[in-house]
């Protein structure tokens, strides 16, 4: 019933369809905003019919006066920061092997905490383009379009077959409160382009989990909110893996109260040494704890995509776009998009583990790559076997083939979204004219000659911890046929061999059971000989 109720969720969500807003959603309301001090609806303020979301945000910093400064600062906001004297991120420089770049491609901004950033000409400083609401929605009929840059619909719009209602922005702006699973999971949960195609490790099953599925989250016990680990303060929200700053801090062993807001990390409440059994704590120096509690990826009802290749886009059936469909580990998901190109999904996934302490390395639309070493990892986990703060950890890879500038020797943005004549690859499907609009966009040198190259995106699994009795068993790794193959600077027991090892390791057996045959049948041989004497003594004395 819970993957019912979910699975309404998401596709209310992909195709616009109003979302429930039923009896239990508004009792459900009064519960989880039990920690508000504040009514929302009872504000004057509020009590207006705004027709333009900018004028909920001016109402909303009526009060919260600095909330807006807040959220400029944060990269909810800004999408880059500076690494290594260049920004990076979805707003600048940044790309992976999904939709490649945000900037210039309007769809993505429905998930932008602002409203309008269409291009350059999007004002970064003023304070009504901040969007309250995306995250402080407490009806779940918010909706943002990717015609408007991530305005919401103003009005009701046909999307296909269904009709989207135009959002109430009345009732949502009085229905605000503290951000809920369903505000953050409607962006992060759908990245990429849709429900867990991104992450392996979140989809739209985390709004309601079975216990089996995430311990912390389900609310069969723990119940956690995104925000019990993500704390907050001013906006600013802990748990970033890219960029210089480790969100992780294994030497931190604090209560849940009183984490300091920046370090995101299972140590953080549960101690570097949790376990009763020593030999299993003696992992921990080495091994992350989610590398033994997140068995698999997408342990849930849903998929998640494994690899896109975007080569084979533009072919079209009698001059129209077309889908295909496949069955993938009893899931039905399309394996070819004419605009997009063709895709392998997965579930129940064994993850691939790296050397990871808590940073990417992440490669800019300005790196300059080596075809020949191709497939080119875009964001690679830094930390190796030597390095005291990495533990080895279960990642997501995602495989992708993605357009490359064959002069330059740069990855090329595309543009994706727009009208015809724009340029935009989902309405022409012509590949020059989307890579030098997506090059224009993002202000990157596009020779005009381009070839596809194969890419690697990693993705740090955090999510979906199993319950203890789940966790991946020894053999799984101290085997010859181990999940951490590809991990190769160290002696790993059961999986590795050496020569010499094996001979000591020989002789320390062979010489421990020698000594031990040895010694035992010294005590035979003695104890033999004390009875013999015994009974000659005897006789003698009998005589």
């Amino acid at each position: 019933m819970k993957y019912k109720l979910v699975t309404i969720l998401i596709l209310s969500s992909w195709l616009g369809l109003p979302p429930l807003a039923s009896a239990e959603k508004n009792q459900n309301s009064v519960t989880k905003n039990a920690n508000m001090t504040a009514d929302h609806a009872k504000f004057e303020i509020l009590d207006q019919d705004f027709d333009y979301a900018p004028d909920v945000t001016e109402a909303c910093l009526e009060c919260h006066t600095e909330a807006a400064k807040q959220v400029h600062q944060t990269f909810h906001w800004k999408w880059a920061e500076k690494v290594d004297g260049v920004m990076v991120g979805k707003g600048q420089n940044g790309f992976n092997n999904y939709c490649v770049s945000a900037r210039g491609n309007a769809s993505c901004m429905q998930c932008h905490a602002g409203y309008g950033w269409r291009n350059d000409d999007f004002d970064h400083a003023a304070e009504e383009n901040v969007d309250c609401l995306v995250c402080h929605d407490g009806t779940g009929t918010y909706k943002k379009s990717a015609a408007t840059s991530g305005h919401p619909y103003y009005e009701d719009t046909q999307l296909g077959e269904f009709l989207q209602p135009a959002v109430d922005l009345k009732a949502v702006a009085k229905s605000v409160g503290e951000p809920q699973r369903e505000n953050c999971l409607s962006c992060h949960a759908n990245g990429g382009g849709g429900n867990g195609v991104k992450h392996g490790d979140t989809d739209m099953s985390l709004v309601d989990p079975v216990h089996s599925l995430d311990v912390h989250m389900s609310p069969e016990k723990l119940n956690f909110s995104c925000q019990t680990c993500h704390k907050t303060s001013g906006h600013e929200i802990a748990g970033r893996y890219n960029g210089k700053t480790s969100f992780i801090d294994h030497e931190k062993d604090m209560g849940r109260i009183e984490r300091d807001g920046k370090n995101v990390s299972c140590e953080s409440c549960h101690g570097a040494t949790p376990h009763e059994i020593r030999e299993i704590d003696n992992h921990t120096a080495k091994v992350a704890c989610t590398s033994c509690h997140i068995p698999e990826m997408a342990r849930g009802p849903y998929l998640t995509k494994l690899s896109w290749d975007w080569s084979t886009a533009t072919q079209l059936k009698d001059g129209k776009p077309f889908t295909e469909e496949k069955i993938f580990d009893g899931v039905e998901a399309h394996s070819y998009m004419s605009n997009k190109g063709d895709f392998t999904w997965g579930r129940n996934v064994t993850p691939q583990y790296r050397w990871y302490k808590g940073e990417l390395k992440q490669k800019t639309l300005q790196t300059v790559i080596d075809p020949d070493a191709a497939p080119i990892d875009i964001n690679p986990p830094t930390g190796d076997y030597n390095d005291p703060d990495a533990r080895i950890w279960p990642f997501k890879v995602h495989k992708g083939k993605q357009p490359y500038d064959t002069q330059h020797n740069r990855i090329l943005p595309i543009k994706l979204y727009g009208k015809q004549g724009t340029g935009a690859l989902w309405s022409e499907f012509d590949w020059p004219k989307a890579l030098t609009a997506g090059a224009e966009s993002n202000e990157v040198a596009f020779s005009g000659k381009f070839d596809f190259i194969e890419t690697n995106g990693f993705w740090p699994i955090k999510h979906m911890v199993a319950p203890a009795e789940d966790a991946v068993k020894c053999v799984a790794c101290h085997s010859r046929d181990s999940r951490l193959t590809g991990l190769n600077d160290f002696y790993l027991i059961g999986r590795d061999s050496n020569t010499w090892v094996e001979v000591f390791g020989f002789l320390a057996v062979f010489g421990g059971l020698s000594g031990v045959i040895g010694h035992g049948a010294l005590r035979y041989i003695s104890t033999h000989r004390r009875k013999n004497q015994q009974t000659y003594s005897q006789g003698e004395n009998h005589e």
